[in-house]
């Protein structure tokens, strides 16, 4: 009977243990589920604040631009671009509506369009006065001939009375026929000169367009040339790393590369065949993706483009131009960017690439043909966009030749946009997953397990990739 007793106590007293440990860990898990929330509302009330900060500095730049343009910060946008309107059509009325290309027009363009249309009338005026004179001179002739005639007539009356009134009459008929025939070889004159300086106009214009269009083919042809000669592969390009593992079926790989090399996610690699070291001439077998970073030489990377008939293998090398084990690499972005092929200039997008591999853009051009930085001998690649012309950009087409002429000085080697992309690995962000600070790598991993239907992927054995 007191060994049941003691069982019981027993038993009683195990189930007291486990309920007081089960209520521990509900106390945990409600505990830091608590200081969660708290570090997130915290975390949303900062990103509140910034934005809010950056609402009133977008106001005030609006208000001050409204300033500028002539009106006051209380105007509304709908009257300013009515007020817009409303000029434009006053000047393109004044131009007798002819005004070049109206819908382009802005309050920078419509000075300089004055200007032209000044020294266009300007130029006419001096023409004018020029045939007025030369007219005056051809009167002054004419006048001193028929009073000539009229002295001749005179003097013959004062000789032959008896002639008078016929050598009168002749005289008025001749004299009438010589000034119809003077009228009619002046219209002619005039008409014959006005032809002359419309097609002498004509031509001139037609010359300076060709003369600057032929000079402008003959820079683009030089500078081609040169960026002909930079676009060829160096054969100092040597790889970043090595894939030590790879998973075909998953399209998963493992590579050498890890933290203490300043490796990130999200970097994009080309990949090489095997032992290949020398770059120069080699097109990429595949492209991988770094999802994780697990030790200080070991990521696991997604395949993000590859031919089935040549799969990345173990020992396959790895590349890319935006990044060196260790240190960022600087670039230069110079032209008209357009990655997907939208006709949308994508420099915004090239940076971030750049920048999210580890890159560094020390120079670009902006917006308004402005160039952002310098270009220093540090610099590894000026990136080439499409080169901009005057009527795309007049300041872009400056800059264009500027950093151009900068690079060749201090040795950097320029490379096309399309081909940095294919070094870089890059294949469209439709086509990747792209991680940021909310992202949850453990749950993207976990839906992809779901997908792949209980396939379940291997890591190498060992803590280190090598």
């Amino acid at each position: 009977m007191a060994a049941r007793d003691n069982q019981g106590l027993q038993i009683a007293v195990i189930l007291l243990v486990m309920m007081v440990v089960g209520l521990g860990i509900t106390t945990g898990v409600f505990y830091n589920a608590n200081l969660k929330a708290q570090t997130d509302a915290k975390d949303a009330n900062t990103r509140a604040q910034s934005e809010s900060s950056k609402a009133r500095e977008y106001l005030l730049e609006r208000n001050r631009l409204k300033v500028i343009i002539g009106h006051t910060e209380e105007t509304t946008m709908e009257e300013v671009e009515t007020q817009f309107t409303s000029d434009v059509n006053s000047f393109v009325a004044d131009e007798n509506g002819t005004a070049p290309d109206a819908q382009a027009l802005n309050y920078r363009k419509i000075p300089v369009e004055l200007r032209n249309k000044y020294s266009t009338l300007e130029q006419q005026l001096a023409s004018a006065r020029e045939t007025v004179n030369a007219l005056q001179a051809e009167r002054d002739t004419i006048r001193q001939t028929a009073d000539a005639n009229v002295a001749k007539a005179i003097s013959e009356k004062n000789s032959a009375e008896d002639r008078l009134q016929k050598l009168t009459a002749e005289y008025n008929t001749s004299r009438q026929a010589l000034q119809d025939d003077q009228k009619k070889v002046l219209a002619s004159k005039q008409a014959i000169e006005g032809q002359v300086a419309q097609v002498t106009a004509k031509f001139t214009q037609e010359k300076k367009v060709m003369d600057k269009e032929k000079g402008d083919l003959e820079k683009l042809v030089e500078g081609l040339k040169k960026v002909n000669q930079d676009f060829q592969p160096q054969i100092t390009d040597r790889p970043d790393g090595k894939v030590v593992w790879s998973n075909q079926r998953e399209q998963t790989v493992w590579i050498n590369l890890g933290s203490q090399d300043l490796l990130r996610p999200q970097m994009t690699f080309s990949v090489f065949p095997v032992g290949q070291e020398n770059l120069a001439g080699i097109d990429p077998k595949a492209t991988i993706e770094v999802t994780k970073i697990h030790d200080r030489h070991q990521a696991e990377a997604r395949i993000t483009n590859f031919d089935v008939s040549n799969p990345v293998m173990p020992g396959d090398t790895i590349f890319t131009p935006t990044w060196t084990p260790g240190r960022p690499e600087k670039f230069a972005i110079v032209g008209f960017i357009d990655i997907d092929g939208d006709d949308k200039d994508d420099s915004e997008m090239l940076r971030g690439i750049i920048e999210t591999a580890g890159g560094v853009v020390s120079a670009y051009v902006d917006e308004t043909g402005s160039i952002k930085g310098a270009l220093t001998p540090d610099i590894r690649y000026l990136i080439l966009g499409e080169r901009p012309t005057e009527k795309t950009s007049e300041g872009g087409l400056a800059a264009y030749s500027q950093m151009n002429e900068a690079a060749r000085a201090n040795g950097i080697q320029a490379i096309r946009v399309d081909q940095f992309i294919d070094w870089a690995g890059y294949v469209g962000a439709e086509e990747l997953v792209r991680l940021n600070a909310a992202s949850k790598l453990e749950e993207l991993e976990a839906q992809a397990e779901k997908e792949k239907a209980g396939f379940q992927k291997r890591r190498p054995s060992g803590n280190s990739a090598f």
